[in-house]
């Protein structure tokens, strides 16, 4: 991959940032993919129930509120300290909680699993220095690129992790795989801690004031007028998803019987197809806009979720993740380069930690509304939710959202 470095700076650091930041999306992915592909069966056999699943989801899942309230924090924080140091506590935290919920599952107690999810939250206040650092190592004209390039290694560790993780929780049981996440995210530590330089200068870096972050609170509800319709398109897209495809894993083990195998080769074949496609998805955005990939990965969304409504064999789920595979290799490129050349450098952490903590503070409750819409009416409940909001999304996006200004 041919990636322009910025002009200004030393380019062998953004290079090697490049790079460190690739490994580490590859080592976070390993870790990330063989926890997911047995998480969830995993709660459920510690005799949690769907809605008590759902609500696990909304506290410190990836649109949870504590995951919310830290993505918030740790943006408004990495604009004034720099991106390094947010990196390294999240990571630390994440070793905290893996070990938290190897807890819960050596003692066969689900009350740990709260803990364990708190620490899952609080690590994301490392997620907007990440994207931000991201940025910063290329030029504008670059970042589809640089993001595909990260996104891709992510999707390449979830071709075969998942598949590892389920492998592993047949043989030996979830507490070895969680074992195994908490050993991989101190690799993770280790690594950003000697080999990531930081992106944002002493000069660019903001003067911590503690009432500006309350003035930020303020501003949450009321984003940026030429950002508004943005924010309104993605947070319904999180609030969609959130109902049906995040707990989509416990709805397939409560209503088929799935096992932890199966979906992690499910999760394995949606990552083959990520992989395969990202780069090239990654390429295009920057030669043909963001909103168009935006409103393709809206679209594959409708048609996989309705698959997932009349489909009722194991292969018949594993084809469709074919497709599902796309919808984050269209997503992510495409969104983190809209967002990211919409604002300047200096508020770029804090503006992506708004963006998440507005579409997780309205998004949050979703995966456990969608525990209850299982309750109520079944598997078709959460799943249509999902459909409906999706088709939402692209109608917000077609309509009212425009290629940004780079900054």
């Amino acid at each position: 991959m041919n990636v322009t470095l910025p002009p200004a700076g030393d380019k062998l650091v953004h290079l090697q940032n490049l790079r460190t930041l690739t490994l580490r999306n590859f080592l976070f992915g390993l870790r990330m993919n063989i926890v997911r592909a047995i998480w969830q069966p995993f709660v459920l056999s510690l005799g949690a129930s769907m809605p008590l699943l759902g609500l696990l989801e909304s506290i410190g899942g990836f649109g949870g509120i504590v995951s919310t309230a830290m993505l918030l924090l740790g943006g408004w924080l990495s604009d004034r300290h720099g991106r390094k140091p947010f990196v390294i506590i999240a990571s630390a935290f994440a070793v905290i909680a893996l070990s938290t919920l190897a807890l819960a599952g050596w003692m066969q107690k689900w009350q740990l699993l709260l803990p364990g999810v708190l620490f899952l939250g609080l690590a994301a206040i490392g997620r907007p220095a990440v994207d931000s650092m991201t940025a910063e190592s290329v030029t504008p004209d670059a970042r589809g690129q640089a993001f595909g390039l990260v996104t891709m290694s992510y999707a390449i560790s979830g071709i075969f992790a998942p598949t590892l993780g389920g492998f592993l929780a047949g043989r030996c049981g979830f507490l070895t795989v969680l074992l195994a996440g908490a050993a991989l995210e101190l690799g993770i530590l280790y690594l950003i801690a000697i080999a990531l330089c930081e992106t944002l200068p002493l000069e660019g870096q903001v003067p911590l004031r503690a009432f500006e972050f309350f003035r930020l609170l303020k501003r949450i509800i009321t984003p940026p007028a030429n950002l508004r319709n943005f924010y309104v398109a993605v947070t319904i897209d999180v609030f969609a998803f959130g109902t049906g495809a995040t707990i989509l894993a416990g709805l397939l083990t409560k209503t088929y019987h799935f096992t932890p195998f199966q979906l992690g080769i499910m999760a394995s074949v949606s990552s083959a197809t990520w992989a395969i496609s990202q780069l090239f998805i990654g390429q295009q955005v920057d030669e043909h806009g963001c909103v168009p990939f935006l409103i393709a990965s809206e679209t594959l969304a409708v048609f996989v979720t309705g698959g997932w409504l009349v489909a009722k064999s194991f292969e018949a789920f594993v084809a469709l993740e074919v497709l599902n595979g796309l919808i984050p290799a269209t997503w992510m490129p495409a969104f983190m380069a809209w967002i990211s050349n919409s604002v300047p450098e200096g508020q770029r952490a804090e503006e992506i930690g708004r963006l998440g903590a507005f579409r997780g503070f309205l998004g949050f409750p979703a995966p456990y509304v969608g525990g209850l819409l299982y309750e109520a009416v079944g598997f078709r409940g959460p799943i249509m939710a999902n459909l409906i909001g999706a088709a939402m999304v692209i109608l917000v996006l077609w309509l009212f959202v425009g290629e940004p200004q780079k900054a």
